[in-house]
Parts: C-alpha cells; sequence; structure tokens
C-alpha cells in the first residue's frame, strides 16, 4: 500500500525512464548510427547470398567433376560388357565339337573333354583381354543344374593380367592362368598362377554368384532374351578360391542357337585397377575426395537413396573400411547429403547406364558413381571468405565506435558544463535565481537564458498558489519531493493528517520513512481513479477522511492532501444501503453473491464449509392475521437470531423476503464445522417475537445444508442443493433442518426426467413396437403379440410408461398410440415379407379406455387391410368395464377377437372370464414357471383347458422358457404357445428355434387343433 501511495499518479504517466547525461545521449545516437551502417552492410551480404553462391559453385564444380568420370568409367564398363567376338568363337567351337560326335554333356562333364574346346577359344580369349584392357577373362562350363554339383568342379579356363596399362609381351609373358585342364597348361605358353587349379570349384556360397546368377536366369526363361541381355555386372567385390585380389567381374550366358545354355564367359577387373579409374585427387586440389562405384534400389529422382558400394577410391582409410550401405539425402537429382564416421558431406551422384532396360538385372540395381568431400573441405573457400569478411566488419564496429566516443565528447563538454553551473546554483539558495556564464555556442546561450526566465516566473506563480490555497472552501495541504534536497510542506501538511509537525527541515529519506510509518499504523483504502484515503480518528470521536495524490514528474514528486469527510461519509452510506438489507441489516443477495464468488475464486480459503438455506414459515399467516409491519418485526427478529449466531467464518443474507442464506468457511475440520451449524440452529429455535396480542410466538424456520467439498465446488451447485435439501424439510415437516442427500436427490431428478420423457414420449409419438410369435401346434406363427418399446434416452420399460399413464391421466393417449401405431408397423412387415401374412396381431388394450371420435377414423386408416387379424388383448382388472369391452368387441374396424391375457395372476376370478367371453386365455407365467415339476400348476391348467375348449376357446401358453415347460404345456392341452425357449421378441423376430419345433412334433396336431377363432 505504501508503494502505491507514494507512485500515486505514476500509473498513469509513462514509466519514469533512468537519467542519461548528454554525452551518453549523443553517444547513444552516433552509435546507433553507425549500428544501422554495419546491419545495412551485413544484410547486403546475405542479400546477394554471396556464402550461398560459393557454397553452390562448390558444389557444381564437384558435380561436374563426377559427371566427367562417370561418363568415362561408363564408356569403358560398356566396352568390356561387348563379348561378342568371344561368345561367336565359342559357339563355334562348340558346334565343331558337337559336329565331330562329341555330346555337350560330355564336353562339359570334366576337364579333360573340355580340353579342345578352350584350346579352340584360347586365342580370342588372349584378344579379349588384350582389346578390353580388363585384367581377366574366363570361360565356365556347364549343363543341367548347379545344385547338383556342389564342392565338386567345373571347367573352366581363366586367364588373368594383373597389369592391363603395362605394354603387352609377344609371347604373353605378363599373362597367367587361374584356372585351367592341366593338359591344356601344358599346350600353352602362358604360365600358372601360385593358386592354380584345373577347374572352378563351386561352393554352394555367395562366392559363386558371379558365374551362378546369369546361368540360372538364361536357364529359367528358356531363350527369352538375347544372350548380352543376360549380362550381369558383379555387386560385390569377391575373390577366387586360395587367392588374395579383390575383383569385380561381367558374366553373361554362353547359348547355342538351339536354346541351350552350356556355361558362362566374363571378363574381370581387379578392384585396385578400378580404383586407378577412379582418382579420387580430382575431385579437391588436396585429394580429400572419395568415389564410389555402387548401385541402389532408387533412382535419382527419389528423396532419399540407400548406396550398396562395390569399389571404393580414397586416401581417407576410414572411407575404405566404413560398412557397405550408406544412405544419401537427395537435395536435387545431382546429389545431396550423407554422413561418414560422424561427419558431413556432400555427395554428387551420377548413374551409370550398365544394362538395357529389358535386362533382367537392371531391376533394383542402378548402377552409379559417386563422389563424396566432407562439407568442411567442400565448402572451405567459402567458410575463409565469410571469415574475412566478418573480420572486417568487426575492425570497422572498433573504428567506429573510436570515432563516436571522440565526437560525442568534443560536442557535450559545453552542455555539461552549464548543467554543473546550475546545478551548484540551486544548492546555494532554491528561492534565488540563477545567473549562468557564456558558453559561446548560440543554442546553449539562449537555453541558459530561457532558464533564469523561467525561475523567476516559477517564483512568482508559487506565491499566487499559496495565496489560492489559503482562500479554498476547503482545507488543502500539499508537499513536493525531490531527490537530494529538504522536503517542501505547506504549513497545515501533517496537522491534517493527526501528526505532529517536525522540527527542521526533513530530508527526502527522512520523508519517506516518515511516510512509511504513517500508512502502516493509518487505516486507509485506494481509490479507482488514483489517490488514497486515510481514515483519521478525531480526539472528539469523530473521524476525518483525508485524501491524497500524488503526481510525479521526471525526477519530482508532488502530493496533495484534501479533506473529502463529507463526500466519503455519502459514498459510505450509499455502499452501505447498496450491499445491506434495510430490514434486517445483513448483506443483501447482491453482496452475499459477490462474498462468495471471490471466495470460491480462492478455494484454499473456504477448507471445510457449508451453505445454508433457510426460508422463515408462517410469514404470509402473519401477515394475513396481524399486519405486515408483525411480519416486518418476525423477519427483523430473525435477522437478529442469525446475526447473533455468525462468528468469524461465516456470511449471512437476506436473499428475499422470507429466504436466507448462510455461508460458514475456512474449517479445518467437518466437526467444528458442524458445531456451529447446530449452535446457529438452537438459537433460532429459541427466538421469537411477541405478537400484538401478548402472545409469544417461536420463530419457525425450514433449511437445507450442502456441505463443501463434498456436495459441490461450485457456490452455483451447492445453492442448488440446499434449496433442494430446504424443500424437502418444507413438504415433510416445517421447522426442520436437513442435509443434502445426493441418493434423494439423483432420485427426485430420475423422477423428473422420467416424467418429463414419457410427455414427449405422448407429444412426438416417440416409440416402436416389436413382435414375438406366438406358435401353433405344428411350429408355425399363428399370431404375433405387439409389444411397446418406448425410444427415449432413459424411458424404455413400458410398465413404467403404463404407470405413469395412470397417474397422470393419459391412458387414452396410450391407447389411441398403441391402436394407430401396432397395426400399422405389423401391416408394413407384411407386405415387406418379414411377417407371416396368414397371422393374428395381439394388440394390449387398456379395458376402460375405447377411442372415440376422430380417432376411430384414424385407426381404420392405419388398420387398413388387417383389421380383422387383430386380436384385442385385455388385462385382468378387479372390475371390467363391460360397456368399453362391448363397444371394443362390435368394432366395425375390428375382428371383435379378445384375449384374457395374464389369466391366473392379479385379479384372477371366474366372473371376469365370463363377463369378457374372450376367444383366447393366456395362461400367466407365474402359472407356466416350473409347470412340469409342479402338480398344483398342472391341475390348474387342466382345468382351465377343460372350461376353454369345451367353449371353443384357444389356451396359450404364455412365458415358456424351457424344454420341459413346453412339453408339460402341450401334454395338458395348450393350443398355442408363447416364450423366449421359441423365439424371442423383435422389430423382425425369428422363426421358431429347432429344439421346441422337436418338441412339437412329439405330439399329434390336428385340424382342431390349430389356432382358429370360434366366432
Amino acid at each position: 500500500m505504501k508503494r502505491k501511495i507514494m507512485q500515486g499518479k505514476q500509473k498513469k504517466e509513462p514509466k519514469e525512464r533512468s537519467p542519461k547525461t548528454v554525452f551518453g545521449t549523443v553517444f547513444t545516437a552516433l552509435v546507433a548510427v553507425l549500428a544501422i551502417e554495419i546491419i545495412m552492410l551485413v544484410l547486403s551480404f546475405n542479400f546477394i547470398g554471396l556464402s550461398a553462391r560459393l557454397d553452390n559453385n562448390a558444389e557444381q564444380i564437384l558435380d561436374k567433376q563426377v559427371a566427367n568420370r562417370a561418363g568415362y568409367l561408363s564408356t569403358q564398363m560398356i566396352s568390356v560388357q561387348d563379348l561378342t567376338e568371344l561368345d561367336s568363337a565359342a559357339d563355334r567351337a562348340a558346334m565343331q565339337l558337337v559336329g565331330e560326335g562329341q555330346t555337350l554333356s560330355e564336353l562339359t562333364g570334366s576337364n579333360e573333354a573340355s580340353v579342345p574346346f578352350f584350346e579352340a577359344v584360347s586365342e580370342q580369349m588372349v584378344h579379349t583381354l588384350r582389346d578390353k584392357s580388363v585384367t581377366g577373362v574366363y570361360i565356365v562350363l556347364n549343363t543341367g543344374s548347379l545344385t547338383a554339383k556342389q564342392n565338386q568342379t567345373l571347367p573352366c579356363l581363366y586367364i588373368r593380367d594383373l597389369d592391363p596399362t603395362a605394354p603387352p609381351s609377344a609371347k604373353n609373358d605378363d599373362m597367367l592362368l587361374e584356372r585351367a585342364p592341366a593338359e591344356l597348361v601344358h599346350r600353352m605358353s602362358i604360365s600358372t598362377s601360385e593358386n592354380w587349379q584345373p577347374g572352378l570349384a563351386v561352393t554352394g556360397t555367395e562366392q559363386d554368384d558371379f558365374f551362378r546368377l546369369p546361368y540360372e536366369r538364361a536357364q529359367e526363361d528358356n531363350e527369352r532374351l538375347n544372350t548380352a541381355d543376360y549380362g550381369r555386372w558383379s555387386t560385390e567385390s569377391y575373390t577366387l578360391t586360395n587367392d588374395n585380389h579383390p575383383i569385380i567381374s561381367y558374366t553373361q550366358p554362353l547359348i547355342l542357337p538351339n536354346g541351350t545354355v552350356y556355361g558362362v564367359i566374363g571378363v574381370e577387373m581387379l578392384t585396385c585397377y578400378v580404383q586407378s579409374l577412379l582418382p579420387h585427387s580430382e575431385l579437391q586440389n588436396n585429394g580429400c575426395g572419395t568415389y564410389f562405384l555402387a548401385y541402389s534400389p532408387e533412382t535419382t529422382q527419389d528423396s532419399v537413396m540407400t548406396m550398396y558400394r562395390v569399389v571404393t577410391s580414397s586416401a581417407d582409410s576410414d572411407m575404405n573400411s566404413a560398412t557397405a550401405a550408406f544412405t544419401i539425402n537427395m537435395q536435387d537429382e545431382n546429389g545431396g547429403w550423407a554422413r561418414f564416421g560422424g561427419w558431413r558431406y556432400y555427395a554428387s551422384v551420377e548413374p551409370l547406364s550398365q544394362y538395357s532396360r529389358n535386362a533382367p538385372f537392371s531391376e533394383g540395381s542402378h548402377w552409379m558413381l559417386v563422389g563424396t568431400v566432407s562439407t568442411t573441405k567442400l565448402f572451405e573457400f567459402s567458410r575463409s571468405v565469410q571469415d574475412r569478411l566478418t573480420l572486417t566488419v568487426l575492425l570497422t564496429v572498433l573504428v567506429g565506435l573510436a570515432g563516436c566516443l571522440l565526437a560525442s565528447r568534443r560536442l557535450t563538454e559545453p552542455i555539461v558544463r552549464l548543467s554543473e553551473e546550475v546545478a551548484a546554483s540551486a544548492k546555494v539558495s532554491a528561492d534565488s535565481i540563477p545567473h549562468l556564464s557564456h558558453t559561446g555556442i548560440e543554442e546553449i546561450d539562449r537555453f541558459a537564458a530561457a532558464i533564469t526566465d523561467l525561475s523567476r516566473g516559477i517564483i512568482n506563480t508559487s506565491t499566487k498558489f499559496l495565496r489560492i490555497m489559503d482562500m479554498a472552501s476547503i482545507e488543502l495541504a500539499g508537499y513536493e519531493l525531490r531527490p537530494d534536497t529538504s522536503v517542501y510542506t505547506t504549513g497545515n501538511f501533517f496537522s491534517m493528517l493527526g501528526l505532529e509537525k517536525p522540527e527542521g527541515t526533513l530530508s527526502s529519506r527522512e520523508f519517506e520513512q516518515l511516510w512509511e510509518k504513517f500508512v502502516a499504523e493509518s487505516e486507509s483504502f485506494g481509490l479507482s481513479n488514483g489517490g488514497c484515503v486515510f481514515r483519521i480518528p478525531q480526539k472528539d470521536g469523530t473521524v476525518r477522511y483525508i485524501r491524497l495524490r500524488v503526481a510525479s514528474e521526471n525526477r519530482t514528486q508532488v502530493g496533495l492532501l484534501e479533506d473529502v469527510t463529507s463526500s466519503t461519509e455519502e459514498r459510505l452510506r450509499i455502499e452501505h444501503e447498496r450491499d445491506y438489507d434495510m430490514l434486517t441489516d445483513l448483506y443483501n443477495r447482491k453482496a452475499f453473491n459477490r462474498i462468495c464468488e471471490d471466495m470460491f475464486r480462492a478455494p484454499a480459503r473456504l477448507g471445510h464449509a457449508a451453505l445454508m438455506m433457510l426460508d422463515l414459515d408462517n410469514l404470509k399467516k402473519l401477515n394475513d392475521v396481524y399486519g405486515h409491519d408483525t411480519g416486518d418485526r418476525y423477519i427483523r427478529e430473525t435477522g437478529h437470531a442469525l446475526r447473533d449466531g455468525m462468528t468469524d467464518h461465516s456470511v449471512c443474507s437476506r436473499l428475499s423476503g422470507d429466504e436466507f442464506m448462510v455461508l460458514f468457511y475456512g474449517y479445518d475440520s467437518r466437526a467444528q464445522l458442524r458445531r456451529d451449524l447446530n449452535n446457529l440452529q438452537s438459537r433460532l429455535r429459541h427466538a421469537s417475537i411477541v405478537l400484538p396480542n401478548g402472545d409469544s410466538f417461536a420463530i419457525s424456520i425450514s433449511g437445507g445444508v450442502a456441505c463443501y467439498p463434498e456436495d459441490g465446488r461450485d457456490l452455483v451447485t451447492l445453492k442448488k442443493y440446499a434449496d433442494f435439501a430446504m424443500y424437502q424439510v418444507k413438504r415433510s415437516h416445517k421447522g426442520g433442518m436437513q442435509e443434502f442427500d445426493i441418493g434423494v436427490y439423483n432420485e427426485a431428478s430420475y423422477e423428473s426426467q422420467i416424467a418429463q420423457e414419457f410427455e414427449q414420449m405422448l407429444a412426438e409419438e416417440r416409440i416402436t413396437y416389436h413382435f414375438q410369435p406366438i406358435f401353433a401346434c405344428n411350429g408355425e406363427p399363428a399370431a404375433y403379440e405387439a409389444l411397446m418399446r418406448p425410444k427415449m434416452p432413459n424411458l424404455h420399460s413400458p410398465g413404467t410408461v403404463m404407470k405413469l399413464a395412470k397417474e397422470t391421466g393419459r391412458l387414452y393417449d396410450i391407447e389411441k398410440l398403441t391402436m394407430f401405431h401396432a397395426p400399422e408397423i405389423f401391416r408394413q412387415r407384411q407386405q415387406s415379407g418379414l411377417l407371416d401374412k396368414n397371422a393374428w396381431l395381439f394388440v394390449n388394450s387398456i379395458a376402460s379406455v375405447c377411442l372415440a371420435g376422430e380417432d376411430v377414423e384414424e385407426m381404420r386408416r392405419r388398420v387398413n387391410g388387417i383389421g380383422r387379424n387383430i386380436v384385442v388383448e385385455i388385462t385382468e382388472e378387479v372390475d371390467l368395464d363391460l360397456e368399453m369391452l362391448h363397444a371394443k368387441r362390435n368394432s366395425k374396424t375390428l375382428s371383435g377377437l379378445f384375449a384374457l391375457d395374464d389369466y391366473g395372476s392379479g385379479y384372477s376370478n371366474e366372473s371376469n372370464l365370463i363377463a369378457l367371453d374372450p376367444d383366447f386365455i393366456k395362461i400367466d407365467i407365474s402359472i407356466i414357471r416350473g409347470i412340469d415339476s409342479d402338480p398344483n400348476k398342472q391341475e390348474i391348467m387342466r382345468n382351465i383347458v377343460s372350461y376353454a375348449h369345451q367353449r371353443g376357446m384357444q389356451i396359450v401358453a404364455e412365458g415358456v422358457e424351457t424344454a420341459e415347460e413346453l412339453r408339460t404345456s402341450r401334454a395338458l392341452g395348450a393350443d398355442l404357445f408363447q416364450g423366449y425357449f421359441l423365439s424371442r421378441p423383435g422389430a423382425v423376430p425369428s422363426m421358431i428355434a429347432p429344439a421346441a419345433k422337436d418338441i412339437l412334433r412329439e405330439f399329434p396336431c390336428t385340424v382342431s387343433d390349430k389356432a382358429t377363432p370360434h366366432n
């Protein structure tokens, strides 16, 4: 509060800024200009995108290098793939040997038999090796399945040149035989390698893939494609058995013109030779790039490509030993970003066209040349340019700041000197006019002269203002507070606040301490328009109200005291009338709600709480007998009793004429709360008034209590529950108190909801009907009983509907709904073929109600076509309305057939049976239940059956739920059968259960047994 008072109107003024020096202001302005220039310089660099352009150029250069290298490598590999001459030479040799009487099986069956073939093609193989500049050439012979030859060797001639770039030897001294039959070795003038073997071993592992996959694919396709289309580059480097030279190879099958596959031919390239074709040093000047010869299931059009490298060319050993697969996030079709060893690399990707579009090994195996360089190296030049630009900007900032500092000092020295003279003059005398020296700067000298004139004007104005304050009609006082000077106060300032005037002058710090002490010890309240009003007790017992308003400007604070006693007392009187009931001096409804809502917004204050709703009994009686003055005394005395029963933790209100409300709050336990509730009830029970005739009349008040937080956590809910509990008391026993019971409330709410839904059901006709079949003795449906099904959220039971109809006198409406809707729905089901067209419809009708007037015509319209099939089903009552029954039997719309429902329960008497003379008697479920084991029930049914059959009536066994009940009922002579054991009710009921039909077949069924009315 003290801070708010001292700040006063500062809330309405802009926030006071901390003081700035002239030097600081000028220096800040110059620095701001410098900052704008630097920002514009930086923005210009960013606008032209220098860094991005340099980075993009580096990427484009790398893309171009990779594209050039990919073109060269693709040409080399396509040239290597052209094995047409070798393929033709092999076919000619094979066909010649076959023509000489040797079979292909013999030719490919052993190393010895294959020597003539290999000798015939050896010269062409050497030519191919020299011509293609590869490191090896081979032919493998085989017919039939390779699977059967696992762990065997195949005839093979495999020639290798470890350095194809060297000048060729005329005697082929630079070649080695890796695989060749022993006899052929003696015939050829080529040395064998240290790993020479006579044939190629079939290992059954992935090492065989380089010759196995093309061979088997050609066998599977039955010469569907050209021989070259089956060519395949190995997708992983491999070594021959016992060899340490990793290689990749290209292999295609050998196919005779008749389609016979008899082996493969191919060329190899040592991975070290391939690496020589991929000089990684060309990617960057310092040789830090890497080439990958790889393949991928994806294309460069995909956003992510998974690469499986085949050959790696790099000076970095970590790149050579990295995992075989890596991922590239493509930024465009030329390349993207990859990570190796935690470092980010730019990867340029260039496709290699190794296969034709129809080649089987082109699917999912797209060969690529990938050139990668780490972003650190690739963008090294770009980063160096950025670093130089940053250094340039920093040097510019430092030089600019130094210039701003020197210029600011030069500009502000005269102004600082003038400021010091003004301050020195103010310390000498606050009332004197300052004399300022000339600075030699025209604008500053004019400013000094203006200060002198302004000081003279202020002294004159303050003198006039003091005279005006002395002449005002209300007492005013004030103070002025400036830092580092004594505080000025008017002579009556401290007397208005009821304080002793201090001796001497007060510094600003002393005044603030004195003021803080006064605020802490005084009673006050704030005003919405700013300021504060202090309540100052006087020696004569009266109270004086003093308003303080504070205004601040720069570092000066001015306070004004004003005597507002008259206006404040008037306002307090109005506020009291606004918030308090004039008759009882309790809070009125509006004030009570405002106080309670504030409490409920801070639940911690409530603790255990209770809301009590009270209603004064017998007020109307007193007003009518003794007049309203006595009624007012009755209300006033009740208010006094309530006020006397209040505690520090309660709020009481008169809501209206005879209604009161009390909130008890802030209790630590329910026991403490209940104690104060009981005390209040005790006071109310002992309160009374004296009537005009001298009699004592006890105050009687009924109340309901809702507890927080058990019954509710908001004010609206507690009011509703307390009001409910109070009216429970008013309806049962006036003058009592009752706590809210959620069970009773829910029951009452449910009953109210059900009653509302009942009225809504009748108004909107929201019902439908299900049908339960009634079967004849032959198992066919003879009739259906219409069963009401309300379509409401909570009201589902037909029994509840009938109960509410009786209580509210709406039986006629129920009869109308039944006779309108049940036949109409039944007819629609029949027309749709869902119900038997020759069956009766049993409709439950109210015995004491019969439709009349326009309703009869409406029923005739809805029943149209099936009226003669309707059986009116009547439930037994104490006294049947024979007049109504006669009207129903003689109806021109209906069949006139009756069924007596639930016979054997309720009001079972023979007079009703005789009076109704029904066509059908429905034996009640209470008799059918357990009839198979109860002789008494069996005897009752025999008598009913005997009586009915003698008079042409049909017996319906109702509620059959077990096989034994059905069997016994049929054996005792029942004609029709209804129950869950046979078929459950439904919108479209099912046919008779097979088990029930089997039981009925156990008994003979004659024509007289079938359901045929006697009328």
